[in-house]
């Protein structure tokens, strides 16, 4: 089909009369050129472009209108809506830039940027029950930067003022594993409790974006490797490999902030490393989980 004809024909019976001719067709070519100029490696056909806009646009749509849109961003968002891995790469880097900016005009944490980015990208590119992506609703009316930097914002205003949860981490597991019958992990939970939950907490801090996310997205939000792999447009071995690999970064970190504040012997640091690593997916959970 013809991508006018294909326009046309997603469009509701209410809205079509409107177009006709060869405006239609320039209108959806200058569109489709803008957006392989703006994202080279990305592929979106002229005609599942078309279908796409008629869709997004709905009823209201006018000629008028179709010619206002933001073409190239349009673009991206369908190729995101299909699963293209450039696409999604593309936009999580428009994400990022808008996150960043927004947290340093906020004077946000590090830690906090994060966590919006991380939020961003569920929100936007992964659908979940009753809820579609929100990249597949984008219509192109308004700039894509000015969009993202719309939520970003919003995400930002809750974490700053609501905060997070400051609950003793590394005491709740300590109580959990040390019994009153067991006298050396008595003396353990009693005498470095401060210092594993600081060390914990300064660890998961410490850790890049991404690690942070994908512990968040495995470990929080129960997401299965495929979903995980979907979501950064990589195969899933790949994905299992990044996850191993932030779950043992921070379990490094961990240790090496524990090495670094605790002045005792080297069996005894161990000991305290055994505690936390024997229930690091619970300390995980806890302190990134939330409010």
């Amino acid at each position: 089909m013809a991508p006018a004809s294909t326009f046309v024909a997603a469009l509701p019976a209410a809205a079509r009369a409107a177009f006709v001719g060869a405006e239609l067709i320039a209108t959806l070519t200058a569109h489709h050129t803008a957006g392989r100029a703006a994202y080279p490696e990305v592929a979106v056909t002229l005609e599942r472009l078309a279908a796409e806009l008629a869709r997004r646009l709905g009823a209201g749509v006018t000629p008028a209108s179709l010619a206002r849109i933001h073409g190239a961003p349009v673009y991206l968002a369908v190729a995101c809506s299909d699963g293209d891995p450039a696409a999604l790469a593309a936009l999580l880097v428009e994400i990022t830039r808008e996150v960043d900016g927004c947290a340093a005009r906020m004077r946000a944490t590090a830690a906090q940027a994060a966590d919006v980015g991380a939020h961003c990208r569920r929100i936007l590119c992964v659908a979940e029950p009753g809820r579609p992506a929100a990249i597949t609703s984008y219509t192109g009316t308004g700039e894509l930067r000015a969009y993202l930097r719309v939520i970003a914002t919003r995400e930002l205003v809750r974490v700053i003022h609501k905060g997070r949860r400051e609950v003793g981490v590394a005491e709740e597991i300590l109580d959990v594993l040390s019994p009153a019958s067991d006298p050396e992990l008595v003396y353990l939970r009693d005498h470095y409790r401060a210092d594993v939950d600081a060390a914990m907490r300064a660890a998961l801090i410490g850790l890049d974006e991404q690690a942070r996310a994908l512990l968040r997205f495995h470990l929080i939000d129960g997401w299965s490797i495929d979903r995980i792999g979907a979501l950064y447009g990589i195969h899933r071995a790949t994905a299992a490999r990044w996850v191993t690999s932030a779950r043992e970064a921070l379990g490094l970190a961990i240790q090496t902030e524990l090495a670094a504040r605790l002045a005792i012997s080297i069996d005894e640091v161990a000991s305290i490393v055994r505690l936390v690593q024997s229930r690091l997916d619970v300390s995980i959970e806890r302190l990134l989980a939330p409010i």
